[in-house]
Order: C-alpha cells, then sequence, then structure tokens
C-alpha cells in the first residue's frame, strides 16, 4: 500500500457510491489525515519539529491495517473493484452476505370477524398526509373501504389517522369482532400496549378509540407492506375523502390477488 493508493482512495471518494465498508474507511481515514495534519502543524509550530507527510501517511496506513480488528465496519459490495480497492489499501476483504426473503400473505378473517387493513401517507416530512382503508370479511369479499385527509403532518400520524378511522367506522357499523392489520410497527405497538404515547392534537380521539376498543372483540397484527397494497392504494393522497361500500375499482386486482392466498415476496 503506497502513499498514491491511500491519497487515491480518500480522493475518488467524492465522485463515487461505496459500500458500506469502503465508506467507514474513507471516513477513518480523513479524520486520521486531519488530526495528524493537525498534531504535525503543533509540533512544528511549538516544538520545531519538521513536518513530515511520509510520517502522516504512515499512521493512515497503520489505522487501516487496524481496522481488521473492528467487525462493525460492514461489508464490501461483492464487486471487484471493492476487492482491488480493499487489497491496495491492505484490508481484509468482508463479503456482504447473501440476502434473505421472506413470503408475505393476506390472509382472510374467521368467520363472524371483519378484517381491515390500514396505511397512511405523507407528502413529505412534514406534510400534508392521508390515510385509508380495506374492510373485508372471511370470504375476503370488500365490505367497505375509505380515504381521509388530515392536513399537516407527518407518516406516522397517517398511520395513526387511519387506525383512528377504521375503528370508528367498524364501531358506528356494529362490527364488533374486528382483525386490524397495518405495515406501521408505530401503531401496532400503540394498540397492543393501549398506549398513550400518541401526539397532542390526537389525544381525544385517540381516548375515544380505547374507549371504542372496551365494547369490541378486537386483535391487532403487522403485515409488511407488499401485503398491504389495497391499503396503500385506498391512502394515496391524490384520493378524494370517502367512504365506498364496496370495493373500487383501483383496488379490484389486488383484491383478487389476496383471495387467491398469493405470496408476496420480501427482501429483509
Amino acid at each position: 500500500m503506497s502513499c498514491q493508493d491511500i491519497i487515491s482512495f480518500l480522493v475518488i471518494a467524492w465522485n463515487s457510491n461505496f459500500s458500506t465498508l469502503l465508506q467507514n474507511l474513507w471516513k477513518i481515514g480523513i479524520i486520521t489525515l486531519i488530526w495528524m495534519i493537525w498534531t504535525s502543524r503543533n509540533n512544528a509550530v511549538f516544538e520545531d519539529q519538521e513536518f513530515c507527510a511520509v510520517k502522516v501517511m504512515k499512521v493512515v496506513k497503520t489505522t487501516y491495517k487496524e481496522t481488521d480488528n473492528f467487525r462493525k465496519l460492514g461489508f464490501m459490495s461483492n464487486v471487484w473493484s471493492d476487492y482491488l480497492t480493499l487489497r491496495s489499501l491492505e484490508v481484509k476483504s468482508r463479503p456482504a452476505p447473501p440476502p434473505e426473503f421472506v413470503s408475505v400473505f393476506w390472509w382472510p378473517p374467521d368467520i363472524g370477524w371483519i378484517k381491515v387493513n390500514t396505511d397512511g401517507s405523507a407528502s413529505a416530512a412534514p406534510g400534508l398526509i392521508s390515510a385509508g382503508g380495506v374492510f373485508r370479511d372471511h370470504r375476503a369479499f370488500v365490505c367497505g373501504c375509505f380515504h381521509i385527509k388530515g392536513g399537516s403532518g407527518f407518516a406516522f400520524e397517517a398511520e395513526l389517522l387511519a387506525v383512528i378511522t377504521a375503528i370508528a367506522i367498524a364501531h358506528g357499523r356494529g362490527w364488533r369482532r374486528i382483525w386490524l392489520e397495518a405495515d406501521s410497527t408505530y401503531v401496532v405497538r400503540l394498540l397492543q400496549q393501549r398506549s398513550m404515547e400518541v401526539p397532542w392534537r390526537f389525544r381525544a380521539y385517540w381516548i375515544n378509540t380505547l374507549s371504542r376498543l372496551e365494547d369490541m372483540v378486537f386483535k391487532v397484527s403487522h403485515i409488511y407492506r407488499e401485503g398491504n397494497a389495497a391499503a396503500d392504494i385506498m391512502a394515496h393522497p391524490s384520493r378524494h375523502e370517502g367512504w365506498w361500500t364496496q370495493e373500487i375499482a383501483e383496488i379490484k386486482d389486488v383484491v383478487r390477488v389476496d383471495m387467491s392466498s398469493h405470496s408476496h415476496t420480501r427482501r429483509i
């Protein structure tokens, strides 16, 4: 590993999309280089020691060699260019592990139950929020779907708005056995714990929501977004507010896929 190898690595980083491992090595190199220049400058000013660029680069080289003892620097991209870069820096290559995949299914509720899938959307952070949901019975037939606007807010508030609206609709229509499914771990945790950790502007609505749950047989579960496509479509901000007593055209194909128990693949 020459000084030119290190300099080239630090310079080309400005225009490269590095893997996690190379990104962290680049940060280590920059920090070490700045520190050594600073200490060398102080030594030259206060101790009358001559500045030595070779010594500075030698410390950077030693630091890179010591990174082999750290296991949390990430992985390289499994490409030839990453391998050559690591070899030039005399750093052991760390190939990325193979990706893992899971199958995601949408399952209908038991007889006598209604299942509602909810989702929220935010145009920015913060931005205009909207929410939607789809109610289905044990045959996977749509019993109703909704879309609602929520003004300005964050994505997690949109998810909360979707849940509050879904439970209010279910309670108002006399559906007392409800299975709510969402792709937000935030709202799932809130419902599982009956937590009051909600934004102040939603607090009164949330208290009413928890009160309604006392009159219902209720369960909640998380689903990855790949299995929550119908609710995602209903939450899209381009939609007009409303309640529909049957499936709308935009979700028809997704509902048919869910009916067939088709699996969706998600990389984890």
